[in-house]
């Protein structure tokens, strides 16, 4: 599963952002849906190497804490991602009725 130190400093560099929505400034729908799909399969494979690690024999960098806040991260980006369907869906109904 690749070298859980690296992991953990990745994680340690970027543990801040992952809460944050992507910044969307100039990008289409399309682009900012795609970019919260590989985010979201990010923080899967997060969440899996943490939760590997944490209950491995080996002593883990990872802790519960670490855990809670990657599925903290995990559910706002289902949010955030539920409100950019909104954003679209609700763009193309008031497109449809000015036609």
């Amino acid at each position: 599963m690749g070298d859980f130190a690296t992991d953990y400093e990745t994680y340690q560099e970027i543990m801040g952002e992952l809460l944050k929505p992507i910044i969307a400034d100039g990008v289409d729908h399309d682009t900012l849906k795609r970019l919260y799909e590989s985010k979201a399969v990010y923080l899967e494979n997060l969440r899996i190497k943490c939760f590997m690690e944490m209950n491995g024999k080996q002593d883990s960098h990872f802790s519960k804490d670490d855990y809670q806040l990657i599925l903290r991260a995990i559910e706002e980006n289902r949010k955030h991602v539920r409100s950019l369907i909104l954003c679209v869906f609700n763009e193309k109904l008031s497109k449809s009725k000015i036609v």
